[in-house]
């Protein structure tokens, strides 16, 4: 059931009771799309503590005929309590409404009503309240058959493109659904001449319609604005379920007759909307599993699982012998959703960015490529044509890469994304060097949570493709503790820089005076803290092969650490 604070009628809407035929807007016309409630009765002074938002004022200005200031600084008041308007008898106490009143009225769009001097206030009331209640009702009924007949386009299975023809059916507006999931727009308007009035505006809807920022506290109300040069208001209706944006809905007023009613009616169905999305998205999933299916045997080390996918390449227009890279996109769960409470809808919001992610991919990369899911990542596996040389290859690689990386990044999440590229195998065979390449890559890229580089390619290792290794990680790293402790220790305990000396030291070819100058420390305690290694830890850096040990030990703790 729609919200019922939002089945709200317009204030020029009960302009068309029968009673208020001669009645007359003097002042703040730009108001009378205010939502009205309720009518109330304005005969006291202090009125101002008991009004509430929504609520028509009836008076006949007795309390401010002899106190016209009060009747000035009452009408600010009441717009800031979202009270809707007021009407006003005149000749009674008084014989016009102050022209400063009308000005302030003017100046903050609060619509002031001459109300005709034989309308009895009672019946007045009576007629409103059933206005009121009619337009409800009939608010209701209109909901209910929008909803009714979006529900039949669904399980038609008549797709976006009837449930946008739907609701141009119902407002006469040009419409177009945008579905952020899959990057379809759906646009739909059989009138030649709306089309024409808005056409640059839709095509530069379209080009921005995708790029969004991700936000903590999403935004889920409607948006109103003008098409530069063309005064014709554009409404943009979120689409959102269990707090996740799936598309927008957007509609241009040429005819300038929306309402708001027409606005909350389209905005009841978004749920469903948002349901025939969901409903793809399974469809997609159930196909992503065979498609995991076959990466994953053919990503294995095992040949008899690479065999058995083989038997479907041609399906997934893979060619065993071309040139192929493996690239894995891991993302931190942990670290982006950890104000989430509901680890299930962490989950779900992961897996629709991916699908998100891997739609946007088939649309902007023109390379032939496969991506599966896996809980917190995404492999991609591409191949490359056997006359595509280095150069060619790398090309590709970086468009795919560069597209990836704005992919992320406009949905807001690129600090929590990690990219791992692993080398180009020159046939299926090797693909499994090439997933574990990408994996060791993108373990170590998310050991060192640099700011500002998400991606790291395992050619660009050096040592660390083999200190790296999970399996010689561990002992490497015990290594470079068991020779650089000596001197850790005594930096922990006397605040020292025997650490960065020796660095300094090996990097600056042994030139005392140019560590010194480095450093920013007087040559001779340099050469003290260089005596001090020698004497006191039995660490002679002139050694060769000491020099050795205690170089490739603080590469290992730069490198992996």
């Amino acid at each position: 059931m729609p919200n019922e604070n939002k089945l709200m009628i317009e204030l020029k809407d009960i302009l068309q009771v029968s009673l208020l035929k001669d009645a007359e807007v003097l002042a703040g016309k730009g108001g009378l799309t205010n939502s009205i409630v309720s009518v109330n009765v304005l005969e006291v002074p202090d009125i101002i503590d008991w009004v509430r938002p929504g609520e028509f004022l009836l008076t006949t200005a007795y309390t401010f005929s002899h106190d016209i200031e009060a009747f000035e600084k009452l009408i600010p008041q009441l717009k800031e309590r979202k009270v809707c308007g007021m009407g006003i008898k005149t000749q009674r106490y008084i014989s016009e409404v102050p022209d400063n009143v009308l000005k302030i009225a003017d100046e903050i769009s609060f619509p002031i009503i001459r109300i005709p001097q034989a309308v009895p206030y009672g019946d007045l009331i009576k007629e409103i309240f059933n206005r009121i209640i009619g337009e409800q009702t009939k608010l209701l009924e209109n909901i209910n058959d929008f909803n009714s007949k979006v529900r039949n386009i669904m399980l038609r299975h008549g797709g976006m493109k009837a449930i946008a023809e739907q609701i141009y059916r119902s407002i006469r507006a040009p419409v177009a659904i945008c579905d952020d999931i899959f990057r379809d727009v759906h646009f739909y308007c059989p009138d030649r001449d709306k089309e024409t009035m808005i056409e640059n505006d839709l095509k530069d809807v379209i080009a921005h319609a995708f790029i969004r920022r991700h936000s903590s506290v999403p935004d889920m109300r409607i948006s109103e604005s003008f098409v530069a040069d063309l005064s014709i208001r554009r409404f943009v209706i979120p689409i959102y379920f269990d707090n996740m944006h799936y598309g927008s809905i957007f509609l241009w007023d040429t005819d300038n007759a929306i309402r708001a009613q027409d606005l909350f009616v389209i905005e009841s169905a978004t749920s469903l909307i948002a349901l025939d999305i969901l409903n793809r998205i399974t469809l997609v999933e159930r196909e992503n599993v065979h498609q995991t299916t076959f990466l994953e045997q053919l990503l294995s080390d095992d040949h008899d699982e690479q065999s058995k996918a083989l038997e479907n390449a041609d399906f997934y227009l893979f060619h065993p012998e071309l040139p192929s890279q493996c690239i894995v996109l891991m993302m931190e769960q942990d670290r982006q959703y950890q104000l989430t409470p509901n680890n299930a809808r962490m989950a779900k919001n992961l897996n629709t960015n991916l699908l998100n992610l891997a739609n946007r991919l088939k649309q902007e990369y023109a390379g032939y490529f496969l991506a599966t899911r896996k809980s917190d990542r995404a492999i991609f596996l591409l191949q490359f044509d056997n006359d595509c040389g280095l150069d060619a290859r790398n090309s590709h690689l970086q468009r795919f890469i560069g597209t990836l990386i704005r992919c992320i990044d406009e949905k807001g999440v690129l600090e929590y994304a990690h990219i791992g590229v692993g080398s180009c195998v020159d046939t299926y065979r090797s693909l499994a060097l090439s997933l574990q390449q990408a994996e060791q890559t993108v373990r170590i890229l998310m050991s060192r949570q640099e700011k500002g580089k998400p991606v790291l390619y395992y050619d660009e290792l050096g040592l660390l493709r083999v200190l790296g290794h999970p399996l010689l990680r561990e002992e490497a790293l015990a290594y470079a503790d068991e020779i650089l402790s000596p001197l850790e220790e005594h930096d922990n305990r006397q605040h020292g820089d025997l650490i960065e000396t020796v660095r300094v030291y090996f990097a600056s070819g042994g030139n005392l005076k140019r560590v010194s100058e480095i450093l920013f420390t007087h040559y001779n305690t340099i050469i003290y803290r260089i005596n001090r290694i020698r004497d006191v830890y039995g660490i002679d850096l002139r050694d060769p092969e000491t020099a050795f040990n205690i170089q490739l030990a603080i590469r290992i703790k730069e490198l992996i650490q």
